[in-house]
Parts: C-alpha cells; sequence; structure tokens
C-alpha cells in the first residue's frame, strides 16, 4: 500500500457550515486548510436546517430576554452584511428564501406581550404588521390573531452550499466512509493524523463533524468536553395535487408557552413543489413517536394553528435528525457557539447555524492566525467530496 502524504497549516474535519466557513475564512487569508469529510457536504445537521439566521428574538417569547437571545442577537446582521458581500465570505450569489420571517398568533396577544414585543429590548428586531401589509394568508378574514415581523433572514441551504464551497474545494478531500484516524504526538502536540493510506501533517487541528467529534474524541483519547444529543423528528408535507400548491409561508406558530407550537419554512422541490418544512416543539416532543403517529399530530396541528385555511390533500414525511453539542447539565441547550482547545486540537461544536461566523472567530483567535508562517503546499489529486442532495428530493 502506497502512503500519501500531505502538508498543510490547519487540518479541519467536517463539512457542515461550520468547518466550511472556517476553512473559507482561513484559505481566504493565506493560510492553507484541508477540510477533511467521509461523505457528503452539509449530509447532517446543515441540511437539516430550515435555513434560518437566528436573531434570539424566539428566545424571547416568555417575555425575558434571556442570554441566548442577546449572544446570537447579532449574527443576521453579520449574515446580511456576507449576503451584501461585504461580510468575511462573498455570499452575494446565496439565495435569499425571505429577507424577513412571521411570528403569528391565532388569538389576539395578552396586552403584556404586547408591551415587551414593543420594548426597546425587542422592538429593533420585530414590527407589527397590519392586515393589508399581510401575506395573502393572513389577510384572510378569518385570520382574527396578532402577525409580527422578525428582522431574520431565511437562506436556501443548497446554495449557501454550493457558493462557500466552490472556491477552496479543491482544499476539500473525501476520505474512506469508515475510516480510522491515528494521531502521532510530540509531547501534547498532535504532529500528523493518519486516515488509511494518507498521512497528513498539520500545525493545527480542528474538529467540526457534530455528532462525528465523538467518535474523533474517542481517538484521541479525550474524555472532556463531552458531547450531548438533543433530537428531533421534524415533518414535512407537500400538496398531493400541484394544482392546489401549498402558499409560501416562512413563520413562528405562538401558543401560550415560551417555544414557537410550530416553526414552518417553505422550500422547493426540483419538481418545483413547495415543501412545507415543520420544527419547533411538535419535532421536540415528536422524538420517539411513529411516524404515523407524529403525521397525525401535525394534520391536527395544522387545522388548529391555521384554522381559517383549508389545507389541500397533502402527502407526508418525517426527518429525524440530532443537534450535536457540548454537554450541558439536564441536556439543556447551549448559550452560544463552542470551542475547547487542547494544546493544537480544537474542538467545536457552532449549535446553531447562525453562530457559524462566531464560532470562526473564536477558532481565528485559538490558533493564533497571526503567528502562522504562510507556505506554499501542494494540492495533490485526490478525490473531493460532493455537497449533499436537499432533503426536499430524499424524503418523500
Amino acid at each position: 500500500m502506497t502512503q500519501t502524504t500531505l502538508n498543510t497549516d490547519v487540518v479541519i474535519i467536517g463539512a457542515g457550515i461550520a468547518g466550511l466557513w472556517l476553512h473559507h475564512r482561513l484559505n481566504d487569508m493565506g493560510i492553507h486548510a484541508i477540510l477533511l469529510e467521509h461523505g457528503h457536504i452539509g449530509q447532517g445537521q446543515t441540511l437539516s436546517s430550515q435555513g434560518i439566521i437566528h436573531g434570539g428574538s424566539k428566545y424571547a417569547l416568555n417575555g425575558v430576554l434571556s442570554k441566548a437571545a442577546q449572544v446570537i442577537s447579532t449574527m443576521p446582521a453579520r449574515w446580511k452584511s456576507a449576503l451584501n458581500g461585504e461580510g468575511d465570505i462573498d455570499l452575494r450569489s446565496v439565495k435569499k428564501l425571505a429577507d424577513h420571517q412571521l411570528l403569528w398568533s391565532k388569538d389576539k396577544l395578552s396586552s403584556k406581550m404586547v408591551s415587551f414585543f414593543a420594548s426597546k429590548a425587542l422592538s429593533s428586531r420585530m414590527q407589527r404588521v397590519e392586515k393589508r401589509e399581510a401575506p395573502a394568508l393572513f389577510q384572510d378574514t378569518g385570520f382574527k390573531g396578532t402577525l409580527y415581523q422578525l428582522d431574520e433572514p431565511v437562506l436556501d441551504i443548497p446554495s449557501l452550499l454550493t457558493k462557500i464551497t466552490e472556491k477552496w474545494h479543491s482544499r476539500m478531500l473525501l476520505v474512506p466512509k469508515d475510516s480510522q484516524y491515528h494521531w502521532q504526538r510530540t509531547g501534547q502536540k498532535v504532529e500528523t493524523v493518519q486516515i488509511g493510506d494518507m498521512t497528513i501533517h498539520a500545525k493545527q487541528f480542528v474538529l467540526t463533524a457534530g455528532e462525528g467529534n465523538e467518535a474523533l474524541l474517542q481517538s484521541l483519547g479525550i474524555k472532556q468536553p463531552a458531547m450531548q444529543r438533543r433530537p428531533l423528528q421534524m415533518v414535512l408535507c407537500k400538496s398531493h395535487d400541484s394544482t392546489q400548491p401549498l402558499p409560501t409561508i416562512y413563520a413562528h406558530s405562538l401558543g401560550s408557552g415560551s417555544k414557537p407550537i410550530a416553526t414552518i419554512s417553505s422550500h422547493k422541490t426540483q419538481q418545483g413543489e413547495t415543501v412545507w418544512y415543520i420544527g419547533g416543539n411538535i419535532a421536540e416532543e415528536g422524538v420517539g413517536k411513529s411516524r404515523n403517529d407524529l403525521i397525525a399530530e401535525a394534520q391536527q396541528l395544522l387545522n388548529n394553528i391555521l384554522p381559517w385555511f383549508e389545507v389541500p390533500d397533502l402527502d407526508w414525511a418525517t426527518h429525524a435528525v440530532n443537534r450535536a453539542e457540548p454537554k450541558q447539565s439536564s441536556l439543556t441547550r447551549p448559550d452560544n457557539a463552542f470551542i475547547d482547545s487542547q494544546q493544537n486540537i480544537h474542538i467545536c461544536w457552532p449549535t446553531k447555524l447562525a453562530l457559524a461566523p462566531d464560532l470562526a472567530d473564536q477558532v481565528l483567535k485559538a490558533i493564533n492566525v497571526d503567528a502562522i508562517e504562510k507556505q506554499t503546499y501542494d494540492n495533490p489529486e485526490f478525490p473531493h467530496p460532493e455537497i449533499a442532495k436537499p432533503l426536499w428530493d430524499r424524503a418523500f
């Protein structure tokens, strides 16, 4: 077996949005970074995302501006800057599904909640939408509730992956699916990683493999930080009759609790059909339920939260996905992006799509990019990973 040796400044393992954003930034800065992926780009949490660039408003629905809401509040502006070609990465060709999301209540909101939404803390992030300016679905005379607009864009994730991958695709390496990672250390620092017949020498190693970080940490003999999984079972539906398509909406349905009852985003299949992708409370509580039971609940839910809308005959699917994160007490949601550096190994979880730029900032600081002496390395010919198929084209 012929051994191939590669040299680089930084090895990144895992081609979800966190690894891709960091890989792009490093190479743009003149620092040679190789990204390793054993499957398809974006195949895990990234393409299971609804594409929402959260600004934290949905974390304030209990009337309290939580730490999570404050940490993520700067992210929409950060992404918008990139989408305008003025940010860390030029994302001008990425398709925006919506500039804003909506938040609706089926009934009138309490005066306390209305006052909180109008407060200084939230007024810059959400505005009341008058009925005459609302999308057609909410202009219906049967809609008696309240509608707000959230200043949080929704992106088409396949087009984001295409854009963020194209420039430095030649520095992305497809590794065999069942590869074992063997690490060679000098003292506490890792010098090389061997994968099959390939040995890679690097100065820094960054783990951005989502759930895959667990096995990587085991291979490194690292017990802390530990990983947690917070599972979801998302629901998808599309009209059975192409002449009666579902309307396009990007909206959170607000009930009496502190979480949206449902978050609905709209996506197009290759055939041009509109798919509603439903998350929120129903996806969290749907874990462990049978497909048929969850679909029956989702049918009832749509009738409950959209009582004025005549739902067409629908085709249904469900999609199970785990959110991989640093372990928290009582398996709660982490407030921000996470990095733990142990010598030249950096263990990362962005925890949210929107926080990928923030995580990259933290990694650049941790690896001290200014101290890396930029060198020229060969880019040998090797197979490159391809982008995974969108969920809407494989779920039904």
